[in-house]
């Protein structure tokens, strides 16, 4: 293939990526804009009460730093017009003592709610990142992020599985993939390629079958 065209081809590709990278960074963006501020609405203090209630209560456990728990966990809940805080659940879990973490800050945030008089305003759905400092990992997606300390040794970033999902992927190694993309979809919930790559993943070990083309 002539250099010139080679380069063109790269550059189209490059191209893709940053306005892929671009509108998930606006399509977050816009999603922790909104958050920010139905919290500024319903809670006493607004968002940054809510923070500090989070931060103030939030502790990371040893058993998740040692184990280098990563993750963006998503805790969804409803506060009634009346002040009622109820259907509290947590959705990609993280365990080791950490969903009972985010259970006991929803528990402190009991009394502090506005009164609201319309319906709209009363369903949260907030995106709440793990991290340890010196770990490299995608926080755009994250409304409010609590970063640990390291165990004694920095943590695998994003990267580190990333590179190994593909690479296993390359080789129609499947099974070996899916371990990996599994941690990548802990770390963030919200990025599509990982989804596309377990699908991929899956496919290559024949759990998913392929559409046959008319």
């Amino acid at each position: 293939m002539p250099k010139k065209l080679l380069f063109l081809l790269l550059f189209f590709v490059f191209l893709g990526s940053c306005g892929y990278a671009q509108e998930s960074v606006e399509i977050a963006a816009s999603r922790n804009k909104q958050v920010h501020d139905l919290l500024d609405y319903r809670f006493r203090g607004g968002f940054y009460s809510f923070e500090r209630v989070f931060l103030n209560t939030v502790k990371y456990t040893d058993q998740a730093r040692v184990n280098c728990v990563i993750g963006i966990t998503v805790v969804s809940f409803q506060v009634d017009c009346d002040g009622t805080l109820r259907n509290v659940r947590i959705k990609n879990p993280l365990h080791n003592g950490l969903d009972e973490q985010i259970t006991k800050f929803m528990e402190a945030t009991q009394g502090q709610w506005n009164i609201c008089h319309n319906n709209k305003y009363t369903r949260f759905s907030i995106p709440i990142q793990f991290t340890m400092t010196g770990t490299k990992t995608d926080s755009i997606d994250a409304v409010i992020s609590l970063v640990g300390k390291n165990p004694g040794y920095v943590c695998n970033g994003d990267n580190y599985y990333l590179e190994k999902a593909k690479e296993a992927l390359a080789k129609k190694k499947g099974k070996r993939a899916k371990p990996y993309i599994e941690k990548l979809i802990q770390r963030n919930p919200f990025n599509n390629e990982y989804y596309d790559m377990m699908k991929q993943a899956m496919e290559s070990m024949g759990k998913v079958k392929k559409k046959k083309k008319k």
